[in-house]
């Protein structure tokens, strides 16, 4: 093998590592997202007022402001605002005394500062006016950007 054969491999192999590690890392971030979703959604029986509000803006705040929420068994395909999802979220939270979400089956495809995710999202609950959400898994589709170094939801569609 001759050394300019030897240093294209090399630098071939630096590239790949390299691609590899960037979208990986993405993803990383991009699980850690769903993750931290999944905990400010949730909420025991009990929770304090202050503690449902605050969750609620720190839940919006994964939201870029103009998130398109499309759910074509309702019909809906809305943007929102900052103060929209908060309040919506805020009013969701404050009428459930037990709430659960889990995202399963998260497929992550990132192209540079977009990223598209499918899977499955869990939630059940109880509602004061509902006895229970029963467990049920929804595909969804979302998109998420890369603003200042981190990801917010620009569009999440449930087909």
């Amino acid at each position: 093998m001759t050394v300019r054969r030897a240093v294209v491999y090399a630098v071939l192999l630096a590239a790949a590592v390299s691609l590899w590690l960037f979208t990986h890392s993405e993803r990383a971030q991009i699980k850690r997202v769903f993750a931290d979703v999944e905990r400010l959604a949730a909420k025991e029986q009990g929770e304090p007022v202050m503690e449902c509000a605050g969750k609620a803006q720190a839940l919006a705040r994964h939201f870029k402001d103009g998130c398109v929420i499309i759910d074509l068994r309702h019909g809906l395909k809305t943007s929102y605002l900052h103060d929209d999802i908060a309040g919506g979220l805020l009013a969701f939270r404050s009428a459930a005394s037990r709430v659960v979400v889990e995202f399963q089956a998260l497929d992550i495809s990132v192209d540079g500062s977009e990223a598209s995710v499918e899977g499955l999202i869990d939630y059940s609950g109880t509602e004061a006016t509902w006895p229970r959400y029963e467990p049920k898994a929804e595909k969804f589709i979302a998109h998420l950007e890369k603003t200042d170094g981190q990801w917010f939801f620009s569009r999440i569609k449930v087909p």
